[in-house]
């Protein structure tokens, strides 16, 4: 999968450095989201007001896969208004990004394997939480595909902070 283009973030000037010298590297951004435990989630409420929300989630090719129950008002918010933004931190490394949420129904059998396969190794020593791939060929799951993220070590932010675009 080809790795998103990679920038700096647009901030007012003397925030962060222009030169590229000390940016992320995708693979090390998406190694974090791919470990990180727990993902915020801001949904965009009928009254245009914030909801936020801890959720469990698995990265599997550049995209956000996550349970519930479609009665959640995160869900009706995506059902309603798909934009959606997440994010994570881990120690001093944080990211989040912008991105269209969506369910998928009926999930393809491979990719099933591989969010349940992730699940059970990412939740299932410390919850027990090992979901079988046909909960999501015959249900469903929650997609986000990123449009933007943004990436930094909270100590070296100035010189850190990159910007990917998908």
């Amino acid at each position: 999968m080809k790795a998103p283009k990679r920038d700096r973030p647009h901030l007012p000037k003397g925030y962060i450095k222009s030169e590229p010298k000390g940016m992320l590297a995708w693979s090390a951004v998406e190694t974090q989201l791919r470990a990180s435990p727990y993902f915020w989630l801001a949904t965009i409420n009928d009254d245009g007001g914030p909801h936020l929300i801890q959720q469990w989630g698995v990265w599997i090719d550049q995209q956000l896969f996550f349970d519930g129950s479609e009665r959640t008002r995160w869900a009706r918010n995506l059902s309603r208004d798909p934009r959606i933004s997440f994010g994570i931190q881990i120690g001093n490394n944080a990211a989040y990004g912008d991105g269209v949420g969506e369910i998928i129904r009926g999930v393809p059998a491979p990719l099933a394997r591989r969010i349940a396969t992730q699940y059970g190794a990412k939740y299932g020593p410390g919850f027990k939480y090992r979901p079988k791939p046909e909960q999501y060929i015959s249900g469903y799951t929650f997609r986000v595909r990123p449009e933007k993220l943004i990436a930094f070590d909270v100590k070296k932010f100035d010189s850190s902070a990159t910007r990917f675009t998908f």
